[in-house]
């Protein structure tokens, strides 16, 4: 079976209207979900994208291990196991963090394509001069990744010209040339709706109110909205978001077009998902963590693992699916991973399969490295029982977290939310402050310094899916099992001892 993953940076679950009732309007994602397995229960693993992309090549949870950084040596991917088993892989991506600064992101594919320009990526170096939108007290990064992003983008004429439409067009040029060589596993990263937010006029003209006359902030801050926007900003910004949305989901269309010309659709998986969501007002905040620019540096603050941020669209189209089916179960990033091979026939749920398979993957040499895949070092669960109507879960407890590696509290933050509607959001608790690592190089260090509170809070999520009124103190026994339950989870999954020392005590003081 053919594979083609697409995935589209901080497009929100409730953009979609398979979850809900909405403003937005996706059209090819709805119909789309009409045919698909919709995971209504779909949550991130590690935060924000790098780490979670690491999630789903490996199969692993990287905030246990890693922090944002390159693809690791060590670490034996998806796309490396597919390729060494016979299949086409290929990688397009307009995210730029995935190859910029030699992270690296493409190693294993047999091939890959970056297509250039999107947010800071430093691609061009002329016009010298560019006009900025909006002001620094609206904008962040204003000299620094906004001017790269605005000379990147100065040659633009047409809608062809933007990242989806150029990402997905690259994509049917690919399937063209490759979709009759055998079994293949095609990989897009639509950075799109992450901002800039600069969609195509005709599609803001579905959101927009007639008159705005407010700034212009295609790459707002993160921090308090009432900070430095007003209320008509703020409308105005999520109006930019949703057109950005809405450009992904008219292209994704064309991408499903190509799949059903080339007849590719009873024998090619497809699936759509996000890595995490963005706020826009909701718990005070516009962004997905606080930064605030000095000339002294950035400072940065991660902000609770929100319902908004840790919940995520994934949808399955099977071949030859003609109607959907919802499926309840919780299921997290690094599910994709072992879903993916059993999909395409390299493993199944009890091991390895196929002569040709187990000898590429038990004794691989891939390139001048050797390797070996453990299937048993995987802590991704296969979906394909629940695909199948097999099981109704394959996980109890969801752990949604940003990196818990050399950090205090104001960075270590996560949610984890168990099958019966808690969520109990966490940060840690620490004898000391630890230093910043290789992501977060600034003055992150004193949890004194935080404009959020790390204590523990608690939700029903039945009762208060906002997660407006914390309810940790009527509840406090709950609490500790949770806590004492993801504890449970970090040692299964292997945390190592020194980050796991900040992660047993609760912090509650009765």
């Amino acid at each position: 079976m053919n594979v083609i993953l697409v995935y589209s940076d901080k497009n929100r679950r409730d953009n979609f209207s398979c979850y809900g009732p909405t403003r937005v309007r996706t059209p090819r994602l709805d119909r789309f979900a009409r045919e698909s397995c919709v995971f209504e229960n779909a949550y991130l693993g590690s935060f924000p994208t790098v780490p979670n992309r690491l999630d789903m090549m490996s199969g692993r949870f990287s905030f246990a291990e890693y922090e944002w950084c390159p693809l690791p040596d060590q670490t034996v991917t998806l796309q490396q196991i597919l390729t060494a088993s016979g299949f086409t892989t290929q990688m397009i991506v307009d995210n730029p963090h995935l190859l910029e600064d030699g992270f690296n992101y493409g190693r294993g594919f047999l091939g890959f394509e970056w297509i250039r320009g999107q947010e800071g990526d430093h691609w061009k170096t002329a016009p010298r001069q560019v006009k900025l939108p909006g002001n620094p007290k609206k904008n962040r990064s204003f000299y620094t990744a906004f001017t790269a992003y605005m000379r990147n983008t100065s040659w633009w004429r047409c809608e062809e010209d933007h990242f989806a439409p150029r990402t997905i067009l690259a994509a049917c040029d690919w399937l063209n040339q490759n979709a009759s060589e055998g079994p293949f596993f095609l990989y897009l990263d639509l950075f799109d709706p992450h901002e800039p937010w600069d969609a195509p006029e005709h599609y803001l003209r579905l959101y927009e109110e007639p008159g705005y006359h407010g700034e212009e902030a295609i790459f707002p801050h993160y921090d308090f909205w009432r900070d430095f926007l007003t209320f008509d900003e703020l409308n105005h910004i999520r109006n930019l978001y949703r057109a950005e949305v809405s450009m992904v989901d008219h292209w994704f269309g064309v991408l499903l077009d190509k799949v059903a010309e080339l007849g590719l659709e009873e024998d090619t998986a497809v699936i759509f998902v996000s890595d995490h969501g963005h706020l826009f007002g909701e718990h005070g905040i516009a962004g997905m963590s606080l930064i605030e620019q000095t000339e002294e540096g950035d400072w940065y603050e991660a902000v609770p693992m929100y319902s908004e941020l840790r919940r995520i669209p994934l949808m399955i189209r099977l071949p030859g699916q003609k109607a959907g089916r919802r499926i309840k179960g919780l299921v997290q990033t690094p599910d994709l991973m072992p879903t993916i091979l059993e999909l395409a026939g390299v493993v199944t749920s009890e091991g390895l399969s196929g002569r040709e398979a187990i000898q590429a993957l038990q004794c691989g040499v891939f390139t001048t490295r050797h390797w070996r895949f453990e299937p048993a070092s995987l802590h991704g669960r296969s979906l394909v029982p629940l695909l199948t109507g097999q099981a109704e879960r394959v996980r109890d407890i969801a752990v949604c977290s940003n990196t818990i590696i050399r950090h205090s509290p104001i960075i270590a933050k996560c949610a984890v939310v168990i099958e019966d509607g808690w969520a109990l959001h966490y940060a840690g608790s620490y004898d000391r402050p630890a230093c910043g690592g290789t992501m977060y190089v600034n003055k992150i260090i004193d949890p004194a310094g935080a404009r959020i509170s790390t204590a523990p809070e608690l939700y029903h999520l039945a009762e208060d899916p906002g997660e407006m009124h914390d309810c940790i103190d009527e509840n406090v026994p709950l609490a500790r099992e949770i806590h004492a339950r993801y504890v449970a989870f970090l040692e299964e999954i292997g945390t190592p001892a020194e980050h796991l020392a900040g992660r047993r005590d609760l912090g509650l003081v009765e």
